[in-house]
């Protein structure tokens, strides 16, 4: 979130600006700045979220009475809707990673893992990871395999969630 929410083209760009202009300003702390004419990007190139007082724009901060975190995460809540469709998926992928790698005989293996700052290179240096890299991250009453399901799916197919659910039980 400290350096905004990266975009994954002009579609996720657009989807993004829309459901923004959606959220009611009692849900979205920095309603009144995406009503400027920065609006919601970093730039003109539509690639980035803006940063609004060393965060993400859309991050309600914890004081905020319409409730803390992600304010299009809650604005997909309060219409029962999935955060997946309105958050970005650099956002929603979050705290889960699967790298690919294709073996020798053709056949692709992913490797579950949390993200660490290692895994943004040299960019990883310089963002707020508490969210992922503290013990807090990774707590629940229900197993990520349940609770994250939706995500894991989305990233790795159900193919890779079957076959982790059949490793995990």
């Amino acid at each position: 979130c400290s350096l905004g929410a990266e975009l994954d083209g002009l579609d996720e760009a657009r989807n993004v600006a829309a459901l923004a202009a959606t959220l009611p300003a009692a849900r979205f702390q920095f309603h009144a700045e995406a009503a400027t004419p920065a609006g919601v990007f970093s730039d003109d190139t539509f690639t980035n979220t803006r940063v609004v007082d060393g965060a993400c724009i859309f991050l309600n901060r914890p004081d905020f009475a319409g409730g803390a975190g992600c304010a299009l995460h809650l604005g997909a809540l309060d219409t029962d809707e999935s955060p997946l469709d309105w958050k970005p998926s650099v956002c929603w992928q979050l705290p889960v990673k699967v790298d690919w790698v294709m073996r020798d005989d053709d056949v692709e293996v992913a490797t579950v893992h949390g993200w660490t700052r290692a895994d943004w290179g040299d960019d990883g240096e310089a963002m707020a990871w508490v969210c992922t890299e503290e013990p807090e991250a990774y707590v629940g009453d229900r197993p990520v395999i349940e609770s994250l399901a939706e995500e894991l799916t989305a990233i790795a197919g159900d193919e890779v969630v079957v076959e982790l659910r059949r490793r995990l039980s």
